[in-house]
């Protein structure tokens, strides 16, 4: 089977968390009930909804080399981390949110402070492994920012909860996967996210990073990240399932 560097893997996943808002969101005080939307709406924007699609293409690298009866032993342990089986769960979640919560996380979703964030981290991910991204990361080796702004990041990061939900995603497919997560891989992931943010966010402001902290911080938004977070799947385990539902 395929080893798979955790730089490789972070890349990933990392990708999960960059979700560019394809559609307005400018509709205001719009109640669940009048909007079928709402929860689909909610988890693409909060960036949730893409770990399954990164679970499914880290598969299809590290099972390439099995056979098809093996691989597709493999993917039916991996059915919790199906784009289907995880909206389920996450549009489950949301019902017991009241009107009130939902219009607030579709204001948080639409404002273009957070819109503008995603597409930072999609340039910045789209960029990394370029001469730009690496000479950056050698002068965050060698000249560390000022703690105030590293603090700034890892506060956003700590909001967001991007750290938790790779670390989480990793421990779970690693066994399934063959992936190696050496001792320390929960601080690697931290490190990792934190030099991607900092070269994300490395022309904005303090003052719009601190309004995209209290943005994710909002109680509501804590509040869908936390049990989006306790939904997802523990290590994956046996199920009856068609591989291309994974």
């Amino acid at each position: 089977m395929k080893r798979l560097s955790l730089y490789r893997f972070l890349t990933w996943f990392v990708t999960a968390f960059v979700v560019v808002l394809t559609s307005s969101l400018t509709t205001p005080g719009l109640a669940y009930a009048a909007d079928a939307s709402a929860p689909e709406r909610i988890i693409s924007g909060s960036g949730v909804s893409g770990i399954s699609t990164q679970v499914r293409q880290l598969a299809e690298v590290q099972l390439s080399e099995l056979s098809e009866r093996e691989k597709r032993d493999r993917l039916r342990q991996l059915l919790p981390w199906s784009p289907a089986e995880l909206q389920a769960s996450f549009t489950r979640l949301l019902e017991s949110f009241t009107d009130e919560e939902i219009v607030r996380s579709l204001e948080i979703i639409d404002d273009s402070l957070m819109a503008r964030g995603r597409l930072m981290e999609d340039v910045a991910l789209q960029e990394q492994g370029t001469p730009e991204y690496e000479r950056y990361m050698q002068r965050l080796a060698t000249y560390p920012p000022a703690v105030s702004r590293v603090q700034r990041l890892e506060r956003l990061v700590s909001a967001t909860r991007m750290a938790e939900w790779l670390i989480r995603a990793q421990a779970s497919v690693s066994g399934v996967l063959e992936l190696e997560l050496t001792q320390g891989y929960e601080a690697d992931t931290r490190d990792s996210v934190l030099d991607f943010m900092l070269y994300a966010y490395r022309r904005v402001s303090n003052a719009e990073i601190d309004a995209l902290i209290r943005l994710w911080s909002d109680p509501v938004m804590q509040r869908w990240l936390t049990e989006a977070f306790a939904a997802l799947p523990g290590p994956a385990r046996p199920e009856l399932a068609e591989p291309d539902l994974i």
